[in-house]
């Protein structure tokens, strides 16, 4: 079972490093949409479901004047013992303010985690170490909705604050965030 937490952990190890690692400011198109990566984010949620998140972000213009922002990026929890949370996500924040990526905003979040954790089954003689069916593997879709605000920094940087509540391994969480 070991081996397996240390294979998972190396695969989201080299998952992250590439997607970071990817060419921004490199437009992808075809006939109908483009598509660029402007910035990139690094979240954390300290405090209901702790991970760690990172990922690239596409920004875009409505005609209202509105900005919004279209967000791929993976997420962890690994607590080296009870339970592991792995992602990938999608994400759209839309800001309130016109002509400005500042403020209040709304966001729509859809995606996949595979969460590995101990057996909710009482055992009343405690895990035992060589037993490798008291570790449960299953995946749970992630599609939540929530509200945040984005601090301006100076060189088109932010720091976000958001909550987000929906359909996913823990029903809630909270992120402190910083765009750049």
């Amino acid at each position: 079972m070991k081996i397996k937490s240390i294979v998972l952990s190396i695969l989201f190890f080299l998952l992250s490093c590439s997607i970071l690692s990817a060419q921004t400011k490199t437009p992808v198109s075809n006939d109908s949409i483009k598509f660029k990566f402007d910035q990139k984010f690094i979240s954390v949620s300290p405090l209901i479901s702790p991970r760690i998140c990172f990922g690239l972000i596409s920004t875009h213009k409505l005609n209202n004047q509105h900005f919004y922002e279209a967000t791929v990026y993976i997420h962890a929890c690994d607590d080296f013992s009870d339970y592991k949370v792995y992602g990938i996500a999608a994400r759209r924040n839309q800001f309130f303010a016109r002509n400005k990526k500042s403020g209040v905003f709304w966001s729509l979040n859809a995606g996949f985690d595979f969460v590995q954790m101990e057996s909710l089954i009482f055992n009343p003689g405690g895990p035992n170490s060589d037993d490798d069916d008291i570790i449960t593997n299953f995946g749970v879709p992630n599609f939540t909705i929530g509200l945040g605000y984005s601090f301006k920094l100076k060189n088109d940087s932010t720091i976000r604050l958001d909550w987000d509540i929906g359909f996913k391994w823990f029903l809630s969480n909270i992120y402190i965030s910083y765009v750049w």
